[in-house]
């Protein structure tokens, strides 16, 4: 560190290096957190999505299947 005889000066350059060092560490936090999501998160929405899809369209199937055989349990 700088070496002056000013006590108030060292003072004065010590915080405004501390100030400085936790400003850059406050800024750094923030834009981390305000990154976009990334790929892998969008990919795994992308197929969470797609698998209710799915879902959906088998409970439909099952659904139909099931009506004809109440119908047809209905006829005899």
């Amino acid at each position: 560190m700088l070496t002056c005889e000013n006590r108030l000066f060292n003072k004065f350059l010590f915080l405004s290096l501390t100030f400085l060092l936790i400003s850059i560490f406050a800024n750094s936090v923030i834009a981390f957190s305000a990154k976009p999501a990334s790929k892998k998160n969008i990919r795994s929405q992308e197929k969470t999505i797609h698998i209710q899809v799915q879902q959906r369209q088998i409970i439909n199937h099952l659904e139909r299947i099931e009506d004809k055989i109440v119908i047809s349990e209905k006829r005899n």
